[in-house]
């Protein structure tokens, strides 16, 4: 009776093998043996490292507390006083420390946010590049910025077509569209399809990195 049984057993594994349409030779089997093998004895030893690490500054951790609790127990009244006024300081410092870094951090990404609709205002698109070198502490200082770097940007552009129409007859089609357009909209037109790194050089004085 137990044959018969584990002959319907290994016929309904060999019926579900094929529904699911994967089948292994001895020696791919033996292959994705291995390969799983393997990759529990990296993660085994991935996980021992890291208990071991942990291990370890948990016990340097406790090492130094006893050795403070150690020398708490030494001291006179006033010494730990003093001890537990420098230990509240530090705290209150580390934890101011963290919520200036976050609000410095929120304060930089709505100068982000400010500076990219003002940028789309005036026709540019708010790359990186661009950003890094309008956004500024403050919305007043972001917003000089953009306007300063705007207007360089035109009067680069304005320069540009002069050269261009420099030596032209006032009758050409092409010069006379294009000085129809208004600067901004000729600066938005080829904001998109040059790069602004040197005008970024001209106006902050600085190389773009």
């Amino acid at each position: 009776m137990a044959e018969e049984n584990n002959g319907i057993q290994g016929q309904q594994q060999g019926s579900d093998a094929d529904k699911n349409g994967i089948t292994f030779t001895d020696e791919q089997q033996a292959h994705v043996d291995s390969l799983i093998a393997d990759r529990l004895s990296r993660a085994d030893k991935a996980n021992e490292s890291k208990l071991q690490k942990a291990l370890a500054d948990a016990r340097a951790k406790w090492d130094e507390e006893q050795k403070e609790a150690a020398d708490i127990a030494n001291m006179s009244d006033k010494q730990r006083q003093k001890h537990e006024q420098e230990k509240t300081n530090e705290a209150l410092n580390k934890a101011q420390a963290e919520a200036d870094k976050l609000r410095a951090e929120l304060n930089h990404t709505n100068m982000v946010n400010e500076a990219s609709k003002m940028l789309a205002d005036k026709g540019f698109t708010a790359d990186e590049e661009t950003l890094n070198f309008v956004v500024r502490d403050t919305a007043e200082d972001t917003t000089q910025a953009v306007t300063a770097f705007a207007k360089l940007v035109d009067e680069k552009v304005e320069a540009k077509r002069q050269e261009a129409l420099h030596g032209q007859t006032p009758n050409n089609a092409s010069a006379s569209q294009g000085q129809g357009k208004s600067f901004g909209a000729q600066m938005a037109e080829k904001s998109n399809s040059r790069s602004l790194s040197g005008v970024a050089d001209d106006f902050f004085g600085t190389k773009a990195k």
